[in-house]
Parts: structure tokens; C-alpha cells; sequence
């Protein structure tokens, strides 16, 4: 009599189980992440922003073009006479480039264009 009541109480409870984990796993559902949708789109004041961020960035650090030149020229094996004439100058065209593009960024962020005007002229948009 004892194992009966034990079998059906086992039974009873395995029933209850079944029917608590089929109820709760019901309204579980997978969630689609896409950034595009999700990720909310930048304002015209954040994008104006950023650019003046990267334009002062750009100033501030375009004398870093000549050593990361150097650097870059090195590890692709370039001679030492390569590294000693040429670098330099490819480095200092490079720096004033991006010191000149980080004056332009820096004062004409208010003035642009709200769709299109926010890329960075140069690439990549930072250097560090």
C-alpha cells in the first residue's frame, strides 16, 4: 500500500511539474537585435560634435604622422636609406595634411551640412 501511494505521489508531482514547465516556457520568445534599428541614430548636434572632436584631435596629434611613418615603412622592410630620406618628408606631407584637415574640421563644424557633412576627410578618422 505505502509503495502505491509513493508511485502516485511521484506521478502527482512529475504531472504538476510537467504542467508548471509547459506553462512557464510558453511566453518566452527570442528577441532580434539589429544595431541599425535598435541603436538610436545620431543627432546633428552629436555628429557636429564629433567633428570638432576629431578636427582637435587631428591638430593636436598630426605630428604623429612622421614617427608612425617611419614605423610603418620599417615594418614593411623598407631600406635604411628609404627610412632616413624619404620617410620624413612622405611623414611631414602626411602631418600637415592631417593638422591642416583638423583646422578646416574644427572650424567649420557649425557651418555644415546636416545630411551629408559629418565624414571624415581623412582616413583613419583618428590616429590613436
Amino acid at each position: 500500500m505505502r509503495m502505491r501511494h509513493y508511485v502516485m505521489g511521484c506521478a502527482g508531482f512529475l504531472a504538476v511539474a510537467v504542467l508548471f514547465a509547459t506553462l512557464f516556457s510558453m511566453p518566452v520568445h527570442a528577441q532580434l537585435y539589429n544595431p541599425d534599428v535598435d541603436l538610436p541614430k545620431p543627432t546633428g548636434m552629436e555628429k557636429a560634435l564629433t567633428k570638432m572632436g576629431r578636427g582637435i584631435s587631428n591638430i593636436l596629434f598630426g605630428w604623429a604622422e612622421i614617427p608612425m611613418t617611419f614605423d610603418k615603412n620599417l615594418k614593411k622592410g623598407k631600406p635604411l636609406g628609404f627610412l632616413v630620406g624619404v620617410t620624413p618628408v612622405l611623414g611631414g606631407a602626411r602631418a600637415v595634411m592631417r593638422t591642416g584637415t583638423g583646422v578646416f574640421e574644427t572650424v567649420t563644424f557649425p557651418f555644415s551640412d546636416r545630411d551629408v557633412n559629418y565624414n571624415a576627410v581623412l582616413e583613419p578618422e583618428y590616429l590613436f
